[in-house]
């Protein structure tokens, strides 16, 4: 398990190298043309390092879910022997389903707000961002999908392939990439592309409260908070008074 645990941080690093790569010889938006600092890659990629270590400690976990419906015999898998595909198919609309109403009610939810605006508080968007999270956030994240996975009571090894799925795919969303047209526009109906996410990370308000989904836009569709992929020129960030460094973001959910 050792073994495995290194070689998949191993290939998440290599999706992350890759799309870093992609973004600096194919950029969505020329870098320094949105005003943005390179210090902002110190908050994020510190708060990734924060975050990640935390969820790798804390005693809530989708890993943990899973180990804990497989030896207690709960869930849909045990009771109905489901095959490790079917369990897959199962899981990745449900985390998908739940991580939406999640991210939509950080949005509503006042208190809430205040620690996922860390994240929406990056003056740019890039493959950094999708690291830029508030350890905080863990707190009403974890919960949820571990228990998505005890409902569901799936193999380890079909949480991890959903797991390393995901967050591979929110690199991609975050990705500052340039995209042919025809090919973004047919992808848009299928996945959520970097335009799409882009969108959600809108200063204005009624803007960043659309574009919640993670895998597929199909959720923001039937819930009605679509809107249409934001071009290379929109602008993205909040406007807020005080410097992007760690320590004031780690302290920006308990500013008014």
């Amino acid at each position: 398990m050792e073994q495995v645990g290194w070689i998949w941080a191993a290939a998440l690093l290599a999706c992350f190298a890759v799309l870093a790569l992609c973004e600096v010889t194919a950029p969505r938006v020329e870098r320094g043309s949105d005003g943005a600092s390179d210090a902002r890659l110190v908050t994020n990629f510190a708060l990734g390092i924060v975050t990640i270590g935390l969820a790798s400690v804390l005693p809530i976990s989708t890993l943990a879910a899973a180990v804990f419906a497989q030896k207690m015999g709960i869930g849909l898998g045990p009771s109905v022997a489901l095959p490790w595909i079917a369990a897959f198919a199962l899981l990745l609309p449900a985390r998908s389903f739940t991580t939406y109403w999640v991210h939509r009610f950080s949005h509503a939810i006042p208190w809430i707000w205040r620690i996922h605006r860390v994240h929406h508080a990056d003056a740019a968007v890039d493959v950094s961002t999708a690291l830029r999270n508030h350890p905080l956030e863990l707190l009403i994240i974890a919960p949820v999908a571990a228990t998505t996975v005890v409902v569901i009571g799936p193999p380890i090894t079909a949480v991890l392939a959903v797991d390393t799925l995901l967050f591979v795919l929110g690199l991609w969303q975050h990705a500052d990439l340039a995209l042919p047209p025809r090919i973004e526009r047919l992808l848009d109906g299928l996945v959520i592309t970097p335009g799409f996410h882009r969108a959600h990370h809108a200063p204005d308000r009624a803007a960043h409260d659309r574009n919640y989904g993670d895998l597929v836009p199909l959720w923001d569709r039937l819930f009605g908070t679509l809107a249409p992929p934001a071009d290379r020129t929109a602008r993205v960030g909040l406007d807020r008074a005080h410097p992007d460094r760690l320590l004031q973001q780690l302290l920006d959910p308990v500013r008014r």
